[in-house]
């Protein structure tokens, strides 16, 4: 497609594959690692959400030039794409995905349910995208936040606080194999990409067309986030109005956005996530036994270790 970028006339490239999801099962990473092959094109910009319209996100991309301008600095690349981790859970999606691009290549990453519901929530506190600090209490809401109750006040995007919906990967690998068939899906698990992530690359790269024997580095992207001090976090991210006013008052506006920031920086820290209480977790382990035993049979892919219970002497993974 030939637009302006800048003030340049330029052919720009257009995406053919897509990284689609799910959340916190190593998309951060494999986009990483994929932006160090040479004969791969991934722009700066993550999560631009453009194809699923079917869902609020304050900081997508809906206008198509802007979109295209993500890839204007590809060149001759074998593969160009990009990675929105809630392509997956939208029903728009994979049909907007493939009218753009008929040959798409789709990236599915999965996890265990219970541990990405875990995993999620805890993003979602640290990123202040989720007031509810107990996990059960947020499951417990779910419904009705999609009834437009209980979002929090500055939250724009409320189908990140949609948990259940999120981990429901059976109808999701089902909905993308229909729509693109099973010869250009590559779906990783996330406890091989874990085990063995050299591996899990190399197998990509083959579906994807490139070349798998690239020397790349391997690093931890991303660890859980977390805060010293819960109490502060709350404090700083959401002050007490009364707080606010004296604060206006007494301290120049400049000062404020430099103590706020070095307390943020202070306070924010990766550390493990407290482990799923067992009885939750098994709780949880039941109600997507069904799910996980269908995603089972659509993969071909023994997956029963997802839904054996937990003994109360066992602690969970973080």
């Amino acid at each position: 497609m030939i637009l302006f970028v800048g003030n340049k006339l330029m052919d720009v490239k257009r995406p053919n594959f897509f990284i689609v999801g799910a959340p916190r099962c190593g998309t951060t990473a494999l986009y990483s690692y994929l932006r160090q092959h040479p004969e791969v094109f991934l722009p700066d910009h993550k999560e631009p959400h453009y194809f699923n319209t079917d869902m609020n996100s304050g900081g997508a991309i809906r206008r198509k030039e802007e979109y295209l301008t993500l890839f204007a600095a590809a060149k001759d690349q074998v593969r160009i794409g990009e990675a929105s981790v809630y392509y997956l859970s939208s029903q728009a999606a994979p049909g907007r995905i493939k009218t753009f691009c008929s040959t798409a290549k789709i990236i599915i990453m999965l996890r265990n349910p219970v541990d990405t519901i875990h995993a999620l929530h805890a993003h979602q506190v640290a990123a202040w995208i989720e007031d509810v600090w107990d996990l059960e209490r947020a499951l417990d809401l779910e419904e009705e936040r999609k009834r437009g109750l209980h979002i929090p006040a500055w939250m724009n995007d409320p189908h990140k606080l949609f948990y259940r919906q999120t981990v429901d990967f059976a109808a999701q690998v089902k909905n993308y194999s229909n729509v693109f068939g099973w010869e250009n899906l590559h779906v990783i698990i996330y406890d091989d990409f874990k085990r063995d992530t050299a591996k899990s690359f190399r197998q990509t790269c083959a579906f994807l067309g490139v070349t798998p024997d690239v020397q790349i580095e391997f690093p931890v992207v991303w660890s859980n986030p977390s805060f010293r001090s819960r109490v502060l976090a709350k404090l700083v991210r959401r002050p007490p109005e009364f707080v606010r006013r004296l604060g206006r008052i007494l301290v120049p506006g400049r000062v404020r956005t430099k103590v706020v920031d070095a307390l943020n920086t202070w306070n924010n820290v990766r550390a493990p996530r407290q482990p799923l209480p067992v009885d939750l977790r098994n709780r949880l382990t039941a109600e997507f036994a069904p799910q996980v035993q269908e995603l089972s049979a659509l993969l071909g892919r023994d997956l029963s270790v997802w839904i054996q219970p937990r003994n109360q002497s066992a602690s969970s993974a973080a």
